[in-house]
């Protein structure tokens, strides 16, 4: 899979979680698109960034809906929302609340994922949110990109092991991909802002 395969909606997930992680956040993303698949919002993890009081409450799912404008946009139940990760409890309920009503998710997320509590809240059960799994190899890219921001950040977090355990549930080839690109020297004495997102997908790609 290259990026210049991916429909608009997945290859803006990954810029914009290749800007996360070049400013020290996060690479975890969202987009949402009308019904003719148009992006029309967008939001990017941005926890480790201090342009608000409390940062780390800046989801990219809580802020996709945050920044859609429903007076130009006025009918978000029959718009799509692309998650790279499971949503956490914060962003469901924000989703929810915000009348999405169809999400597509890359990656599975054990450890922080939301969406298996629509089936025990009666609340939830009525909004009838449609939920669509992309595929393994969106998943494995997700978890390549969160391993990368770990990897480069937290190299030495005595957490690390349990994280990319986490990951490696489900997207281990990921998880994998992103250390042998580290290994390799790709991104060795480079600044990150030269680097595009296209070329970060296609080099973890060839290491799937």
């Amino acid at each position: 899979m290259r990026f210049e395969e991916l429909s608009r909606p997945w290859q803006r997930i990954f810029e914009l979680e290749w800007e996360s992680l070049c400013n020290g956040s996060k690479a975890i993303a969202a987009v949402i698109v009308d019904e003719n698949g148009e992006i029309i919002s967008e939001g990017r993890n941005q926890i480790c960034e201090d342009t608000i009081p409390n940062p780390l409450v800046w989801h990219a799912e809580v802020e996709a809906v945050r920044n859609l404008d429903i007076r130009k946009y006025p009918n978000p139940k029959s718009y799509t929302l692309y998650a790279g990760l499971e949503p956490c409890p914060m962003c469901m309920g924000t989703l929810v609340m915000g009348h999405i009503r169809h999400v597509v998710i890359g990656a599975p997320d054990d450890y922080g994922g939301a969406m298996g509590m629509m089936k025990h809240s009666p609340f939830l059960a009525r909004k009838n949110v449609q939920v669509t799994w992309a595929g393994e190899e969106y998943g494995h890219m997700q978890r390549a990109f969160q391993t990368l921001w770990e990897l480069i950040y937290h190299g030495t977090d005595e957490k690390l092991e349990f994280k990319l355990m986490d990951f490696s549930v489900y997207n281990k080839v990921g998880v994998e991909a992103a250390k042998k690109l580290l290994a390799d020297g790709v991104l060795k004495g480079r600044r990150f802002s030269d680097i595009s997102a296209e070329e970060v997908f296609d080099e973890l790609s060839k290491r799937f």
